[in-house]
């Protein structure tokens, strides 16, 4: 038994051995799978990572040009609210202007509804007068027709008269 226990020591040593080197294979196994997908992993966030900085310059970028477009934006604004305002400055004296002339009109459209109505008058009185006139003329006419009637026969009496005479 004494020749036995250093075998069975040796056998369990080397058994151990075996067992450790097995083990110590086995986590460098898993030691290298680990450290390549750490690697991978290390690969992989240094991509995301280069990828985030494309992206986030991509966007500070388009963010400064975004930027620059609302600036320019609100200056065209600025410009164009002048200009409306300038618009509207020399706008505002032809409204006045208006304002004036068609208060002229309506101030005219009085005066000529009055002419109208007193030229119309005035056409009715015209009518008058000339039919007035026309009567007088004809009363006239007849009257000079009854004066050469008695004219005529005033001559006739006369050479009548100068007739008994001589």
């Amino acid at each position: 038994m004494a020749e036995d226990f250093p075998s069975i020591i040796s056998k369990a040593v080397e058994s151990s051995t075996r067992k450790l080197q097995d083990d110590l294979f086995a986590l460098r196994t898993e030691n290298s799978t680990i450290r390549i997908v750490a690697e991978s992993l290390s690969c992989n966030l240094t991509l995301a990572e280069i990828e985030h900085s494309r992206v986030e310059d991509a966007m500070s970028t388009e963010l400064r040009v975004a930027r620059k477009e609302a600036t320019d934006l609100r200056h065209k604004v600025q410009l164009l609210a002048q200009e409306k305002i300038e618009l509207e400055s020399k706008l505002v004296p032809y409204r006045v202007k208006v304002a004036d002339l068609e208060g002229l009109i309506k101030a005219d459209a009085a005066k000529v509804k009055n002419l109208e109505k007193r030229s119309a008058d005035r056409e009715v009185f015209l009518g008058k007068v000339e039919k007035e006139r026309d009567d007088t003329v004809a009363k006239l006419a007849e009257a000079n027709e009854e004066n050469g009637k008695i004219a005529a026969e005033l001559a006739q009496v006369q050479a009548e008269s100068k007739k008994k005479l001589t």
